[in-house]
């Protein structure tokens, strides 16, 4: 096609004020703009900006007239296309007088450009990339030059909101419209690359204002301030060129496969489509697996402000298998191109047939594969254009590039599936829409190439309604579940890398509460009905009276019985008007019980539909929620999603490790947190080191496989929150997190091969106490964690951690730890103390603090040890301070500050020890983990356990943890402190590792050491 001819342009206006910061002589400016151009002040832009302008630009980067923004604004809404070069747009304003605000980024998000943040560039020398857009725009890329440290200048990110709206408000994860489609033009890129890189900056975007406030825009955007003028003019064909491209308004030329998946024997078509002010020719190149053109196709496709759409279609079937390309390129009335690429598989048995070899079995504590431990190690991935579309959008080409790249990575597991729309692949129950199959066909096929596992999530936060009014226990609703989910484990019952989530981060109880502390009910018929059968299996009406303390006037009769209702689950010491807490607790066990019979049932459906994978639940930091220690042994393996509690990370992957099953570490990603003026609190680089102590504390806390959240921002849903999170921006450069990503991938592929699972689960235990914790989660949390932070930080102990109902089912089974911690207890169900009191007789050492005595529903329950019964006193309420006296004597004193006074409670104020059968119980009447003295409570756990600690006689900043591997050993290191520190490990080897970072070493046989992360050999 022809070379790009620059049309000279008179309806430009630029604003430049010699007043304003960054200003730059029109005669430079000249040497940019394609053409001539009126140059405006600042006080004349607000009139300048009412007449017809084709395109406004400015060199003043941040920089703008506050006066004028509401003109600005009227602008961009009337469709105006903008180029803004120097800086992060709209982010200083400047008033009248000439007076320049503090940064802010208020007037930015209010056009959906998002947050931004200043970028630490290398100091190396950098290099302009083209390459990677290989032409939307060029035809013939020009030299692009090459940057000195110094030159470089500054450079900003930032995170654009691509939709205004949900499309699907009634479904939490739902994306949005298309509104608008980013393209980067320019990178900078280190000149020469390092293992892990990604572009480090994106130097100028485009973006096609498609729908929505700023329909028909076209946003040319360089965030990007040179240290010299001289940089731009460097670049100043290609800064013409996209000033001309931004100049025709929004321009949305696009391509697609009619199937992303085709059979052998099938004729593929490819559909082309425009809407955009000129009219563009259209050349089609469709070439082989092996890069052979297969066939030419030419078109054209008028201007119009509607969208033209034409199709081909091949003139022969095909027989060969493989990923087929797609080339388009769109040429314009000024013969400016546009490139876009595609593509269509298919199918191919024989890559179906490979992936027998990577079927996966369930161990303990890791997935196996052939026999030999295998850590998943992956991200989630949709599309990184599309995002949660990708089913409705496909894209193989795009997939077939992302894949390589995240390969590249050290992924060898990818999270994928459905977070919304399901009715729009399968409107009526049991006919899924065939063009959303042959995409996912498309998917599995891009998963077999690369040989990467596949874990597919079915349905999100609660499984859809289907019509029914409950989506856990409705008929209705589980027949159109079951349909679903049965129709696609058919279809890939052969597919042997393929394994399946049925429902990310479930809630019981109402769809619109979700995330709720406790499950809060639907109040539905179906609901009713099951919570009165759960009950009448476990209580007689008189039974049920006495444990909820309401009277016949309350209920007499099952039919009579109701769910709990808001009041009831307040748990503040304020709230002093009479309300049912206990019926709230037997509420939560309930909804653990009907989830799990729930997934039960999905799962042995699919197992009868020929499915022989792993099937799995994605959740968060459940706490009170669905928990994977009462669902586990339905399913294959549990999950910890560490979102929140990044003060706690250790405490929430134990608490989801099931004994039996492996728990993956996954969805581990990073949270925008704001300040006040709401910018965001943390650094790029800062929120990549917490993803790095993230990943090696999911290692240290037994996971079976990290996956990361998410390889691409998606920036197409509405939650600011959202719009964050990935490795890779919106604009395809990469954020800190990828390297971090790197080189933990380094590290499990080092691994693999040589993991050892212990013969036995960790000998030390620490009891969840669910009683409490469904009755005032208060009171469970906080003895759990400091339990876990205890012993994980100061002792060195990483114990199994077990849930007070799966106690009676581990006793059967002859499991046998050498401690059982039960912490801060204040009630505790009967069951689960005949179980304990099973263990102690067998040899284990009972270290339990708190109350005794008092059953889930606070009535009193006989603790069968004749000197314990004999010992209990009258159970009293903590006081501010409390002191304990221990075995030997000493006294240890614990505090008991805020509210606790109102709600904890005392047994009494001394460490008391029982002999029983082989074992012995060691009894603290005070619940030191509810209080605020570490020390005292590892001085405690030191003497029960028998160890020594690490030498520290305050909290310990650091995570340490060391495994035997095949042929060698290694050392995992967590810091939280913000200072450098010096270890000394158990074999006197001493490292360093830096503030707020993690890392790794890997001991081998042969004497030599490899180090990962943030950790360095002294």
């Amino acid at each position: 096609m022809a070379h790009t001819q620059i049309r000279r342009q008179t309806k430009f206006l630029v604003f430049s004020d010699r007043a304003y910061p960054d200003w730059h002589s029109p005669q430079t400016l000249e040497q940019l703009i394609p053409g001539e151009a009126r140059f405006v002040d600042a006080a004349t832009l607000s009139s300048a900006l009412q007449e017809h302008v084709e395109l406004f630009i400015s060199f003043h980067g941040p920089y703008f007239p506050k006066d004028a923004w509401p003109s600005l604004v009227e602008y961009l809404k009337r469709g105006g296309n903008i180029a803004i070069f120097g800086g992060m747009p709209f982010t200083r304003p400047v008033r009248a007088d000439g007076s320049v605000e503090a940064e802010q980024q208020a007037y930015a998000q209010q056009i959906y450009l998002g947050p931004s943040f200043a970028l630490q560039l290398p100091e190396a020398t950098l290099r302009v990339n083209a390459s990677a857009v290989t032409g939307p725009l060029f035809t013939h890329i020009p030299q692009m030059p090459s940057l000195a440290a110094a030159q470089a200048g500054s450079c900003w990110s930032f995170y654009p909101k691509l939709t205004q709206v949900s499309d699907h408000p009634e479904d939490m994860g739902a994306a949005g419209p298309f509104d608008t489609l980013l393209t980067p033009l320019l990178y900078l890129d280190n000149q020469v690359p390092e293992e892990g890189d990604g572009h480090l900056a994106t130097l100028i975007s485009l973006l096609d204002q498609q729908s929505g406030r700023f329909q028909g825009g076209r946003w040319l955007l360089s965030p990007w301030k040179p240290a010299t003028p001289e940089s731009w003019l460097t670049i100043a064909e290609p800064i013409q060129q996209f000033m001309l491209q931004a100049a025709a308004g929004a321009t949305v030329l696009q391509a697609w496969p009619q199937q992303a998946c085709y059979r052998p024997g099938e004729t593929p078509a490819v559909t082309i489509s425009s809407r955009a002010r000129q009219g563009h020719h259209v050349e089609i190149t469709v070439s082989t697996p092996q890069g052979e053109v297969a066939q030419t196709f030419n078109a054209e496709l008028p201007g119009s402000p509607y969208v033209q759409e034409i199709s081909v279609q091949l003139s022969d079937s095909l027989q060969e298998a493989g990923l087929y390309s797609v080339e388009i390129c769109f040429e314009n009335e000024q013969g400016l191109e546009w490139h876009e690429k595609t593509g269509f598989w298919v199918w191919d048995t024989a890559l179906v047939e490979a992936s027998k070899d990577l079927h996966l079995e369930v161990g303990r504590d890791y997935f196996y594969r052939q026999g030999e431990p295998f850590p998943l190690y992956g991200t989630t991935y949709m599309d990184s254009k599309v995002q949660r579309k990708f089913l409705a959008r496909p894209n193989p080409a795009r997939w077939d590039a992302d894949f390589a790249a995240m390969k590249q990575a050290g992924v060898n597991t990818i999270r994928t599936g459905i977070w919304t729309g399901w009715r729009d692949m399968m409107m009526d129950p049991g006919h899924i829409n065939e063009s959303s199959l042959r995409a996912l066909d498309a998917f599995v096929m891009t998963a077999c190439k690369y040989q990467i596992q596949l874990i597919f999530t079915f349905f999100s936060f609660y499984p859809p309604l289907f019509e029914g009014c409950n989506p856990w226990l409705d008929p209705r609703s589980l027949q159109g579940q079951l349909d679903f989910v049965t129709i696609l484990a058919r279809r890939y019952a052969q597919v042997q890398l393929l394994s399946w989530d049925l429902i990310n981060e479930p809630s019981f109880g109402d769809p619109q509460t979700i995330f709720s502390q406790r499950p809060l009910p639907s109040y539905d018929r179906y609901e009713v009905a099951a919570f009165r059968a759960w009950l009448a299996e476990r209580y007689s009406i008189t039974e049920l009276q006495q444990r909820w303390r309401q009277t016949p006037g309350d209920f007499a009769s099952w039919d009579q019985v109701t769910l709990p209702v808001a009041a009831d689950y307040i748990t503040d010491p304020r709230g002093t008007e009479t309300r049912n807490m206990l019926k709230v607790m037997d509420y939560t066990f309930f909804s653990q019980d009907m989830f799990t019979r729930w997934a039960a049932q999905i799962s042995d459906a699919m197992r009868a539909a020929g499915c022989t994978t792993l099937i799995g639940v994605g959740q968060d930091e459940a706490c009170s929620r669905i928990s994977p220690q009462f669902y586990a042994p339905a399913l294959d393996y549990g999950t910890t999603h560490p979102w929140w509690n990044n003060d706690s990370l250790l405490c929430d992957m134990l608490l989801d490790k099931h004994i039996g099953r492996p728990n993956i570490i996954q969805e581990i990603g990073v949270m925008l947190v704001r300040d006040v003026d709401m910018r965001p609190l943390r650094s790029e680089q800062e929120c990549a080191y917490l993803l790095e102590r993230k990943l090696i504390t999911g290692l240290i806390g037994r996971g079976a496989g990290l996956i990361q959240w998410l390889w691409h921002i998606n920036a197409y849903m509405i939650s600011d929150n959202e719009n964050s999170i990935g490795l890779i921006r919106p604009d395809g450069s990469m954020k800190p997190e990828l390297k971090v990503v790197h080189e933990v991938g380094r590290l499990i592929q080092e691994l693999t091969g040589r993991i050892i699972e212990p013969a036995q689960p960790p000998a030390t235990w620490v009891v969840i106490p669910y009683s409490q914790w469904f009755l005032r989660p208060d009171l469970a949390l906080e003895a759990t964690r400091q339990s876990i932070r205890v012993l994980g930080y100061d002792l060195g102990i990483l114990p199994q951690m077990v849930g007070e109902q799966q106690l009676e089912e581990l006793v059967a089974q002859q499991q046998q730890p050498q401690t059982i911690i039960l912490p801060g207890v204040q009630y505790l169900s009967q069951a689960a103390w005949q179980a304990l009191l099973t263990f102690v007789e067998r040899g284990t050492t009972l270290l339990v603090s708190g109350v005794l005595g008092q059953d889930q529903h606070n009535l009193s329950m006989p603790i069968h040890i004749d000197d314990v019964e004999r010992d209990l006193p009258e159970i009293r309420p903590v006081s501010r301070y409390e002191e304990l006296q221990g075995r030997a004597g000493q006294r240890h004193r614990f505090i008991y500050s805020g509210d606790k006074i109102a709600y904890i409670k005392k047994a009494h104020n001394q460490i008391r020890e029982y002999t029983r059968g082989k074992g012995s119980i060691i009894w603290s009447g005070l619940p030191i983990e509810q209080s605020q003295n570490t020390e005292a409570i590892r001085a405690i756990y030191q003497e029960v356990l028998a160890v020594d600690g690490r030498g520290c006689q305050q909290e310990s900043p650091y995570l340490i943890a060391q495994q035997p591997l095949k042929q060698g050993r290694l050392t995992l290191i967590v810091s939280e402190s913000s200072q450098p520190g010096k270890i000394e490990l158990e074999d006197g080897q001493r490292v360093q590792i830096e503030p707020g970072r993690a890392g790794a070493i890997l001991h081998q046989d042969n004497g030599s050491d490899l180090c990962f992360g943030g950790i360095h050999l002294l």
